[in-house]
């Protein structure tokens, strides 16, 4: 029997109060008194107010706390894990519907978008393209070679990275990445990266630099930007 407003002062309210502060007192949550002596949340708090706890039992109701939430989120129905599937699905859904076959044509203009997005336009004679992501950086080095054309030894390499990182270990992860010859880098740039926004070891490999001094190939990509700029025009 669940208690109402039209039990105040009764027996059977005194006793359930009673109960209400001796399980405070063992060191119980709000909740769970409130479930056990079937009763509203708001007159469970109001009974319990005055009583305070110890600080082990703060301490055991907060991992009490931890673990709930631990649990729930582990839960194969909880929110989480219900949203992952949801955002995965989706995304499957999404790669599988649009896989765009392979042609110099749409690499062009991918690399093109890129590089107007991520790249320093404002180079007159150099290409200068910089990212931390791995994928990133093959992508564009595909675009390089397989569109621009770029002679492999025209390519430069640089990093950049916090200073108390390993220099080494990141200067041939990128070697690695971008098959650019470790001969052909620059000496390394050790400084505070703004992709890794203030954050010390958000960055462990640092931020790679992508170098091509030639105004040919310069031009050429400020060109097909051009282009997509008057894409833009169009849907307007």
């Amino acid at each position: 029997m669940r208690c109402s407003t039209k039990l105040r002062g009764s027996p059977m309210k005194a006793e359930e109060r009673k109960l209400a502060r001796e399980l405070r007192k063992q060191g119980w949550s709000l909740r769970a008194i409130t479930k056990h002596v079937k009763c509203s949340k708001s007159a469970v708090s109001n009974w319990i107010r005055d009583i305070p706890l110890t600080d082990e039992q703060i301490a055991k109701l907060k991992s009490n706390q931890d673990k709930g939430r631990a649990a729930a989120a582990k839960h194969p129905n909880g929110p989480r894990l219900k949203w992952e599937r949801i955002r995965n699905e989706v995304r499957t859904a999404a790669s599988c519907s649009s896989s765009p076959k392979y042609s110099i044509e749409s690499l062009k203009f991918i690399g093109a978008a890129l590089y107007w997005g991520e790249g320093y336009n404002a180079g007159r004679n150099s290409v200068i393209f910089s990212n931390s992501d791995p994928e990133m950086i093959k992508l564009m080095m595909l675009f390089f070679r397989k569109v621009c054309k770029v002679p492999e030894d025209r390519f430069r390499g640089g990093v950049y990275i916090h200073p108390h990182l390993d220099i080494k270990k990141a200067t041939k992860h990128w070697s690695g990445v971008s098959s650019i010859p470790l001969s052909q880098f620059h000496k390394p740039f050790l400084a505070v990266s703004k992709a890794s926004k203030g954050k010390r070891d958000n960055l462990p490999l640092g931020t790679f630099r992508i170098v091509v001094s030639d105004v040919y190939t310069c031009s050429r990509i400020k060109g097909w930007i051009d282009c997509l700029k008057n894409w833009a025009g169009m849907g307007a």
